[in-house]
């Protein structure tokens, strides 16, 4: 492949500042573009023409933008984490019973559900492995939130329980389950029974506050 250089007006002139406003809205509109054909349509249908048609733009722009449809893939899932990292790593991190942390992880799946946030994800891990190298780098980005829920589990593990219940096992579960819920969705009708899920988990969690109170 060979890389020719850009011809850019001076740096600072108004038509670059104009240009650089044009680029990010176009990098935007795809990035966003993309993560509704992923939502809407699937991974197998998300192609360089789907996502260009979608952002009003030439399938050229998203060459220009992107080193082709996995990277801006990958920019479309960093922009989801990044944007559910800022709203949740807080509250997450601030939750010290199993009973505040089963609150907390409903609200964040009805969210994400209903956001598309979450599809985003299961869409990914499902497409990755048919694309060399995307497996490893969606499977690094969801490391991060196995990271971060593995420190909040470390609040509330009792101490007695913390040689056989390890938080990094405990965050694996919790990921792979929030991914089923939305895999689970797609053979039903409507969402009652994500919602009991949901809801009996907030119920575990109020019992597992309990045990752990007369543990520690």
């Amino acid at each position: 492949m060979t890389v020719t250089a850009r011809t850019t007006p001076a740096h600072g002139s108004t038509a670059t500042r104009g240009s650089n406003r044009s680029g990010v809205a176009t990098r935007t509109a795809l990035v966003e573009a993309a993560r509704r054909t992923l939502v809407e349509d699937g991974f197998a249908r998300t192609s360089a023409r789907s996502v260009a048609a979608r952002a009003g733009c030439s399938q050229a722009s998203l060459f220009y933008h992107f080193d082709g449809v996995p990277d801006l893939l990958l920019a479309v899932l960093d922009e989801v984490s990044d944007r559910r990292m800022a709203a949740y790593r807080e509250p997450l991190l601030a939750a010290r019973t199993p009973g505040q942390l089963t609150r907390l992880a409903r609200r964040i799946a009805a969210a994400d559900i209903a956001s598309g946030d979450l599809r985003v994800l299961v869409e990914l891990v499902a497409g990755a492995p048919t694309v060399p190298g995307l497996k490893a780098q969606v499977a690094e980005r969801i490391a991060r939130w196995e990271e971060l829920v593995s420190q909040a589990a470390e609040h509330f593990i009792p101490r007695p329980l913390r040689s056989t219940v390890r938080p990094a096992v405990v965050a694996h579960a919790v990921v792979a389950g929030f991914l089923g819920l939305e895999l689970l969705r797609d053979l039903r009708d409507d969402d009652a029974g994500t919602e009991d899920v949901l809801e009996d988990l907030e119920q575990v969690g109020r019992v597992a506050g309990a045990i752990a109170g007369g543990a520690r």
